[in-house]
């Protein structure tokens, strides 16, 4: 099968050509998950308009890092934990929060572990979590409106984390020191893409 295109603004089609170069124009650099959306303009303009929404939510940035890295890592999406580390690190994020979510440590943090417990929670229970896992979180002191926002955090992942897990998006020159991997591999034969 051949590889999916990972498209810059050059390359891709009206509109996504024009949704990649403000991305582009915001980060310095396209980030390979945006070029490999833009083979689907809808779907790109679906995932820009997801994480637009999310960086609106009530959590901050560490907040925000939290919910997508653990998100990820349930979904063993290796380039996600790699560029949410970096994205991480350049919003100042502690260094230990990082490392304890990416080690599946405890965060020293009390609120902080329980908002990474509730996401993953949420993320390996496919929203079906037991009622103690919910009161837990409430009872850190997070409101019912961060619970949908959760919710949305994990809806953005969840949409990168697969298409990066099918297409096999590889990691961009900015992440490539933050890279993690899944304990257990997959056996089965990627699909990659290129640029």
């Amino acid at each position: 099968m051949p590889p999916f295109k990972i498209h810059s603004p050059e390359t891709a089609h009206s509109p996504a050509d024009e949704l990649l170069a403000g991305i582009r124009t915001t980060l310095g650099f396209v980030p390979n998950v945006f070029g490999a959306a833009a083979e689907s303009t809808p779907a790109l303009q679906a995932f820009m308009a997801l994480n637009g929404r999310f960086a609106e939510s009530s959590f901050d940035a560490t907040g925000r890092e939290l919910i997508q890295i653990a998100a990820s890592m349930e979904n063993q999406c290796g380039y996600c934990v790699a560029g949410h580390t970096a994205f991480a690190r350049m919003q100042a994020v502690p260094s230990e929060v990082i490392d304890a979510v990416r080690n599946n440590h405890p965060i020293d943090d009390h609120k902080l572990e329980a908002l990474n417990r509730f996401t993953r929670a949420v993320v390996r229970e496919r929203g079906m979590i037991r009622e103690q896992d919910l009161k837990r979180f409430l009872d850190a002191g997070y409101s019912r409106a961060q619970v949908l926002e959760v919710i949305l955090g994990v809806c953005v992942k969840t949409f990168s984390n697969l298409a990066s897990n099918v297409i096999g998006i590889p990691l961009d020159d900015a992440f490539v020191g933050h890279a993690w991997s899944p304990e257990t591999p997959h056996t089965r034969q990627r699909v990659r893409a290129v640029n």
